[in-house]
């Protein structure tokens, strides 16, 4: 099974549910992990579960309220195991689930940030406590998702400026979302009518989407397409 955390403060979860619609058009059985403290993937499901949860959602089987993998793994037991599964994404933003020596057990690690003065401290302090210098295979990879980008003063290089380089390798590629009033209209519309309908992202939206699909997944540009169009016609 191919494992990726995506690690941070902002919210992923719509990003993470489109990334798991097109890896189903491109017939892989795919689970969500949302070990979030918020737990917003709750509210793009039809029916809110307090506690633990593993529901499929649009053809993605989605596990919510876990905290720790000890927990994950008993759920899965009962479901069949993590061989049911091509694909797991993680999406945290505290250090119960994995860090350390676990860290080099993940294909790849998205590190998420935005530049909300808060957010960037909170991500700062994360990064303090996964402990990277525990990891073998030093340094260790991460990719970098900045959502949503904005127009303003600061520069990108600020956001390094408060995050440690030792053991840390950055990827040359850089998931840069825009912030849209199209892309958040389609978010708001998907979580009220418990669907993900990708037809009316922007085009920068499903670029940057794609992009993500083809560095973190392997897959070439044609193939990329093609899932996009057929999670299309599905919706």
């Amino acid at each position: 099974m191919k494992k990726v955390v995506f690690f941070g403060a902002p919210d992923k979860s719509h990003l993470l549910l489109v990334l798991g619609k097109l890896l189903t058009a491109m017939e892989r059985k795919v689970l969500i992990v949302d070990s979030t403290l918020a737990q917003s993937m709750q509210g793009y499901l039809p029916q809110v579960e307090f506690g633990y949860s593993l529901r499929e959602f649009e053809g993605i089987d989605v596990a919510t309220g876990f905290i720790t993998p000890a927990q994950l793994e008993r759920c899965l037991l009962q479901a069949g195991g993590e061989t049911a599964y091509d694909v797991m994404l993680l999406d945290t933003d505290h250090t119960e689930f994995v860090k350390g020596r676990e860290l080099p057990g993940y294909d790849k690690r998205v590190w998420c940030s935005n530049y909300r003065r808060l957010g960037m401290q909170i991500n700062a302090n994360l990064m303090q406590r996964l402990c990277l210098h525990e990891a073998e295979g030093q340094p260790l990879s991460f990719y970098k998702l900045i959502t949503p980008t904005l127009p303003i003063a600061i520069p990108e290089s600020y956001i390094d400026l408060l995050l440690p380089q030792q053991a840390v390798r950055w990827e040359e590629a850089v998931f840069r979302f825009p912030l849209d009033e199209r892309d958040m209209s389609v978010e708001l519309d998907n979580q009220h009518h418990g669907r993900i309908d990708i037809r009316r992202l922007s085009g920068v939206y499903r670029r940057n989407v794609l992009d993500m699909l083809q560095q973190l997944f392997e897959c070439d540009a044609k193939t990329a397409r093609r899932a996009w169009v057929r999670a299309r016609k599905r919706a």
